[in-house]
């Protein structure tokens, strides 16, 4: 407003000076309405942010949000059921609440801690419903339970295993990390308590093995790949081999590799007759084409194979095992002839001697 100085002095201008006076005061009256307008405006938009937009804005002025802790299990469910996006877990990892979920919160007991079930009866009902369940405490707190029965109870769960199985694979294909690893950890509790009576329904868990431990999640591979051991342990060779051999000539190289490691770790529990039975020289057909794989795994696993098969055969043949000093009468070099193209003679022979060259020189 103006003073009444300024109002008479105002009265007292001329005509034409108090019409510029007029239309500079209407002229400021219509700017501080503008900028009020505005500032208003944009006051009511920032209060109708959307949640993301604002916690963004505030953590511009210093308040971050803290990832969750204390019990991660029940924070990451609520955040599950809430919104299908990433939740974090623990000391800020984010982890996609759809698919995987920190795997702190599961604990993997080894099968030597394992304890002993109250009621096994109760537990073999509700084995295969929880088996098949969708939700995955459930799913890994039943897994475990199978690993009990397998330890302390195998013949209560014997008449289940058709069953069984089925549901095993399908726990090793789940996307959850703490559900595929609790079962590889079954399977290899499956195998220990089982052994050649899971043969009808190996092939299935042999593939998913196989896969599993050929991944790049490095505790899945190495859980995976304990499995792939108790089963080349605990199943007889004469059943285990023909399961093997077609996985020799997967198109997936890191396949094919597991499968060798498996078939070479196999053959020496045949023993010495067992071997001379299944045929060395099938098995010596069977290393002598990984010795060109594209993997060194493969190619590692056909050269340990083809040392087992050459003193296998040189004691059922009364033969020495030093080098011999006429290598061209050398029995083992004629059979590994008789038996392969000359270009795969060829790759068995100089791996075969110089491994025992090797060996000559060392002692």
């Amino acid at each position: 407003m103006m003073s009444g100085n300024a109002l008479r002095d105002l009265n007292t201008l001329p005509t034409p000076e108090r019409k510029n006076e007029s239309c500079l005061s209407i002229l400021a009256f219509w700017f501080q309405s503008l900028i009020s307008m505005i500032s208003g405006n944009a006051l009511r938009d920032h209060t109708t942010l959307p949640t993301p937009e604002r916690k963004n804005d505030s953590s511009s002025n210093g308040n971050f949000t803290k990832p969750c802790n204390g019990n991660t299990t029940e924070n990451v469910e609520e955040q599950q059921k809430k919104s299908p996006a990433s939740v974090h877990v623990n000391e800020g990892e984010t982890v996609n609440a759809g698919v995987e979920l920190a795997n702190s919160e599961v604990e993997y007991i080894e099968s030597a801690n394992l304890s002993d079930l109250e009621d096994v009866d109760t537990c073999l009902e509700k084995l295969l419903p929880g088996l098949d369940s969708k939700d995955w405490v459930l799913l890994v707190e039943t897994l475990n339970n199978v690993r009990r029965l397998s330890v302390f109870h195998k013949e209560a769960m014997h008449g289940v295993l058709g069953d069984l199985i089925p549901l095993v694979v399908k726990s090793l294909k789940n996307p959850r990390s703490a559900v595929c690893k609790t079962a590889i950890m079954t399977s290899a509790d499956i195998f220990n308590a089982y052994n050649d009576d899971l043969i009808d329904f190996l092939d299935p868990l042999l593939v998913q093995l196989l896969l599993k431990s050929s991944q790049d999640k490095r505790f899945v591979c190495e859980a995976a790949e304990k499995a792939l051991e108790a089963m080349t342990t605990s199943v007889s060779p004469t059943s285990l081999l023909p399961k093997l051999q077609p996985h020799l000539k997967n198109r997936n190289p890191r396949i094919r590799a597991k499968a060798s490691m498996c078939f070479s770790r196999s053959v020496p529990h045949l023993g010495v007759e067992g071997i001379k039975e299944y045929g060395i020289d099938k098995l010596i057909q069977v290393a002598a084409s990984q010795l060109s794989d594209q993997l060194p795994e493969s190619r590692e696993a056909a050269r340990t194979l083809l040392l087992e098969l050459q003193t296998v055969y040189e004691k059922t043949h009364g033969l020495p095992t030093t080098i011999s000093e006429h290598p061209e009468m050398s029995s083992w070099e004629n059979f590994c002839q008789s038996k392969l193209s000359p270009l795969s003679a060829q790759a068995v022979l100089r791996v075969t001697n110089i491994a025992r060259e090797g060996l000559v020189i060392g002692s």
